[in-house]
């Protein structure tokens, strides 16, 4: 499991929640470039576009949204048009994704077009999460740090790609996980969602009473490349001299991503 985490300066996750923000990405002090967030799910109303610009290194993570777009995805000769929700948001509530299609999107803003394209995994059942607690990591008031685990069978036909999106209480962990099947090729996986929670913030804990809710991606390649790049480009983990911008797969040198993806879901109270 890589557990990529992100810092305030850097980027901000909030992806297609009641509370929506987008990816700021940081190109130090250089000219704005389009974000692009797009995805279409198997889920029906997963289908969304976020439409934004870079800032400055200096500048917060407010989300600005860029109107007046022209959005689309084809699949199988069929074209859907998303239309504004909001600043920046563009929804299309018809489509709903098909494991083994390929979705090819378009975004025309001002004179520049950008493009990109995803193929919908097959689903692969969550089975089951559970919580255990860290060895080494304690909360503020000395009691061990809880962790939740996903159990799931890798399927050995083909190589697999995984996003977890972790929900304590609703609120949506800042940790992004991701994982892949190298070397878990067909086995049961159990496989621990780590994260730092550096801020001491009581509402990230996992704890007795508690809902914790996990939600597992089947992602393709290029978008897993995406968010593992987080890892050694922008994580603001100390270890680059300076943050760069991750492995997109958004032509037309737009930034962001664009993911067909399936999901499933598990959600336990924590005893």
């Amino acid at each position: 499991m890589y557990t990529i985490r992100f810092s305030a300066l850097f980027i901000l996750l909030a992806l297609f929640s009641s509370c929506e923000k987008a990816i700021d990405l940081n190109l130090e002090n250089s000219d704005p470039k389009y974000v692009i967030e797009g995805v279409v799910t198997n889920e029906a109303g997963g289908a969304k576009v976020l439409l934004s610009q870079s800032k400055k290194f200096t500048d917060d993570n407010t989300f600005i949204g860029i109107s007046g777009a022209q959005v689309s995805v084809e699949s199988d000769g069929t074209v859907y048009s998303f239309e504004p929700t909001d600043t920046g948001v563009y929804q299309n509530s018809t489509l709903t994704g098909i494991p083994g299609h390929t979705y090819h999107l378009t975004v025309k803003v001002g004179d520049k077009t950008y493009t990109s394209a995803s193929t919908m995994p097959q689903p692969v059942s969550l089975d089951s999460i559970y919580v255990v607690s860290d060895e080494f990591a304690t909360n503020k008031d000395g009691s061990k740090m809880r962790l939740a685990t996903v159990k799931y069978k890798d399927p050995a036909a083909e190589e697999n790609y995984y996003r977890f999106v972790q929900y304590i209480d609703n609120k949506k962990e800042k940790t992004v996980f991701v994982d892949e099947d190298e070397f878990t090729n067909g086995q049961t996986v159990n496989s621990r969602l780590n994260y730092n929670n550096d801020n001491d913030d009581p509402a990230r804990e996992i704890r007795t009473g508690k809902q914790l809710m996990v939600e597992m991606q089947c992602i393709d390649a290029a978008v897993y490349k995406y968010f593992f790049s987080l890892t050694t480009g922008a994580s603001g983990d100390g270890n680059n001299a300076a943050p760069s911008n991750p492995m997109s797969n958004i032509s037309g040198d737009g930034l962001g991503y664009f993911s067909a993806y399936t999901i499933t879901r598990r959600t336990i109270t924590v005893q």
